[in-house]
């Protein structure tokens, strides 16, 4: 006879749920929202229990629902929660089927238990596994889509207290620096950031004027604007009109003072702008990585 704690199951289940959800965020390169996720992943793991409790809750189709639940309930900020439920759900099939090879691995005693396969692992192997998987993953994939051009990171932008999210992409060669404070640039599509700034600025931005012609025209209207000098592989040297922001906020790091580059070229692939620089800033609390400031203004350009 197999003995179940319930307790541990709790346990164990909240906590490979929320590796689990922090893999899928971080392979989709969509903000690392913890709170969220721990508080999901305990859902998780109260289903878990239920399935010992209410032996119907671990037929096929409501684990696979529920799965896909909490999934998508997780990542509903995001502008693609389908997909990351996906990817979730594959994750989770790859994480079950790693440590149920380390109990065969290890001798552990494997069975079926509500219609679920059990292997008695001990907690520290368990927990090292689902661990050492997160890591890996975290390493192995991030890294490929980085030198791969594919790696994405969701930016709030900041400026004059108004703001606007946007989908960047990562772009580790982008060289282009803040002449005063040498920090690295966001370059912006200016349609992303259009709804930030009142009528009269978005009518000179959409102008088929240079940028020294458009910081001209902008000259008084209550954003000051300044030129950055660029350098493009095997094209002349040009400038982009910038706007220093109030900051950018990343996950769950604020950072001051960032120049804004605009461009009107699109970027492409879903981003709207290119960023190279490291999240360094201030650490702020999960409700204010939300966003959920009601004194800002929200645009919403992730997608």
């Amino acid at each position: 006879m197999t003995v179940v704690y319930l307790d541990r199951v709790f346990f164990l289940n909240t906590i490979v749920d929320y590796l689990l959800l922090l893999t899928t965020a971080a392979l989709a390169g969509t903000p690392m929202r913890r709170g969220r996720f721990a508080l999901f992943a305990a859902v998780g793991g109260l289903y878990a229990v239920g399935t010992f409790l209410l032996p119907l809750l671990g037929a096929p189709f409501i684990r696979l629902f529920t799965g896909v639940a909490i999934a998508f309930f997780t990542f509903l900020r995001d502008p693609r929660p389908w997909r990351l439920a996906a990817l979730f759900l594959l994750l989770s099939g790859a994480l079950g089927g790693l440590l149920f090879a380390v109990g065969l691995a290890v001798g552990s005693p494997t069975g079926i238990v509500q219609r679920i396969y059990y292997a008695d692992i001990s907690w520290g192997v368990l927990l090292s596994s689902a661990l050492l998987f997160y890591v890996l993953l975290h390493l192995l994939f991030r890294q490929g889509a980085r030198y791969g051009g594919g790696d994405t990171v969701e930016i709030t932008v900041v400026i004059q207290n108004r703001r606007c999210r946007l989908r960047a992409l990562r772009d580790s060669g982008n060289a282009l620096r803040d002449p005063i404070q040498g920090r690295p640039v966001l370059v912006a599509e200016t349609a992303a950031l259009g709804d930030i700034w009142d009528d009269t600025v978005k009518e000179i931005l959409n102008r088929p004027l240079t940028p020294e012609g458009k910081m001209a025209a902008l000259y008084g209207k209550g954003i000051s604007f300044t030129l950055l000098p660029y350098q493009a592989v095997g094209e002349k040297s040009g400038l982009l009109l910038a706007v220093r922001s109030d900051y950018l906020q990343i996950g769950r790091r604020r950072i001051p003072k960032v120049l804004v580059a605009l461009t009107d070229t699109t970027i492409g692939n879903g981003c709207h702008g290119l960023w190279g620089g490291r999240e360094k800033g201030e650490v702020v609390d999960d409700s204010v990585a939300e966003d959920t400031d009601p004194a800002l203004a929200a645009v919403d350009r992730a997608g």
